[in-house]
């Protein structure tokens, strides 16, 4: 019985000590604020991906076919005789039509609006390739 008594008050020894030591020795509030805070960021993001992964149930497994092979035979009637050749074009300005609000001109006379043609892009040349067929026929 003295054993079990003994036993009761070291414990509440130990908790009461726990409670009534000073908070003094757990140093700064502000020592260790930023850790916490990532620990608890890190928390909240590994949780959200778990709970994702959960939702989301197993993903759906891909399965490669393979394309069929198909023979086709080479059709010589359809070669033409000719070459490729470049040939130079010209590409024409466009043009847009922009409403222009009356204004005072240097002057100091009234312009009333209109309407003005802007260039949107000027003209220009260009350079591409064309098949020219010889009319010699298929061979």
């Amino acid at each position: 019985m003295k054993t079990k008594t003994l036993l009761i008050s070291l414990v509440i020894a130990v908790f009461a000590n726990a409670l009534v030591s000073s908070s003094a020795m757990a140093g700064s509030k502000q020592r260790h604020r930023w850790e916490g805070v990532a620990i608890g960021v890190g928390a909240a993001i590994l949780g959200h991906a778990i709970y994702q992964t959960h939702k989301a149930g197993p993903q759906p497994q891909v399965v490669y076919v393979e394309p069929e092979q198909t023979y086709r035979p080479h059709d010589a009637h359809k070669h033409r005789h000719g070459h490729w050749a470049w040939q130079k074009t010209w590409v024409p300005p466009t043009y847009e039509r922009v409403w222009n609000p009356g204004h005072y001109n240097r002057k100091g006379h009234w312009v009333s609006g209109h309407w003005l043609a802007v260039e949107t892009s000027s003209g220009h040349w260009t350079q591409e390739r064309v098949w020219v067929a010889d009319n010699r026929g298929p061979y």
